[in-house]
């Protein structure tokens, strides 16, 4: 076996470019104070030996960070997934690199998120979820670092995001326009304001076409159904005179397991049951799918997102936060049609 070669330090390099190694750091950190010959010698010597700086070191000695801390819910969301990728993507192009941190949807974990970002010092940070306890958060982060809420919003730090009781509305006014009058609305059983909003403006739509929607409660996969306190199972709910005949789910990941679940039953799509999710996550629109959704524009949701976060951090923009909503599009595919 070979040895494994030692990374060069600050000291190999001023060793090799015959300088003191306060020199080599002022030359790293583009300082002006090293005569130009001087400067390219210890360049030199950088490239021979393939020397890196420490990252975490110097932001330490300089006190400035070059890292945007990401704090999400749950990574396994395709949708989520998707957004911290963009972000992680997009920060890159400032020149920064990225933290995560995820929460699994529990205090405590927003909490360690929050008190890892200070620790480390970051520049600021992107927040791709709702919060249970956002006034805990609020207490340890506002004032100290710049936050940007992207797809959830605050009214204490600047946001970007979309109306979702208007998606909410879409969704409802698409299947009654279809001939649907037997609707039903799926959700976890612990819904954040995203939910709340999707299912309010569902069913709020619906009330004034004289539509009652049901609405159910569910943990996909392998949660049981509920309605109202009452448990139930899907077979008794997609079945008999007084099923859904069209049923919006609060996002693509639960609406996939659904489609899963219409499947094992031998309940056809649409033709049976049309289904409507949320997010339009890149599976959704795969053919064997084909999964109607409302369609948040990820891309341009990240861009504004991490801007307004640059401008901050770079001072070029001070005061009272914002909020900023992006218009979302119904994805017509092929889970809805016309009632059987």
């Amino acid at each position: 076996m070979t040895e494994r070669r030692r990374p060069a330090t600050l000291g190999d390099v001023a060793g090799l470019a015959g300088v003191s190694q306060s020199t080599v750091s002022n030359v790293v950190r583009g300082a002006d104070v090293v005569a130009p010959p001087t400067r390219r010698r210890v360049e030199a010597a950088i490239e021979q030996l393939g020397y890196r700086p420490n990252a975490l070191a110097r932001q330490l000695l300089s006190g400035r960070a070059t890292s945007i801390g990401i704090i999400v819910r749950d990574l396994t969301n395709p949708f989520i997934a998707e957004m911290a990728s963009l972000v992680e993507r997009e920060v890159a192009r400032y020149g920064f690199a990225t933290m995560f941190a995820a929460t699994e949807g529990m205090p405590e974990g927003e909490t360690r998120a929050a008190d890892l970002m200070l620790e480390y010092r970051i520049s600021g940070v992107v927040m791709l979820s709702y919060l249970r306890r956002p006034a805990a958060i609020r207490s340890r982060l506002d004032g100290q670092i710049p936050a940007v809420f992207i797809a959830a919003d605050e009214p204490w730090a600047d946001s970007v995001t979309i109306d979702e009781r208007r998606a909410g509305a879409l969704v409802a006014a698409h299947l009654i326009g279809l001939g649907h009058r037997r609707l039903a609305f799926v959700g976890p059983s612990r819904r954040d304001r995203a939910d709340t909003r999707r299912r309010d403006g569902f069913v709020s739509t619906a009330d004034r076409a004289g539509v009652r929607p049901q609405l159910i409660a569910w943990d996909p996969p392998d949660g049981t159904p509920t309605v109202g306190e009452e448990s139930a199972d899907w077979r008794s709910l997609l079945s008999g005179p007084d099923r859904p005949t069209a049923v919006f789910v609060a996002n693509d990941f639960a609406a996939i397991d659904l489609l899963d679940v219409a499947d094992a039953l031998g309940i056809a799509v649409p033709g049976k049951l049309s289904i409507v999710g949320f997010d339009d996550v890149e599976v959704s629109r795969l053919r064997r799918i084909s999964l109607t959704t409302v369609g948040q524009p990820r891309e341009r949701l990240v861009g504004l997102g991490v801007q307004m976060l640059m401008d901050r951090i770079r001072g070029r923009s001070r005061g009272e936060s914002t909020l900023t909503r992006v218009p979302v599009e119904l994805r017509l595919r092929g889970t809805t049609g016309p009632p059987d």
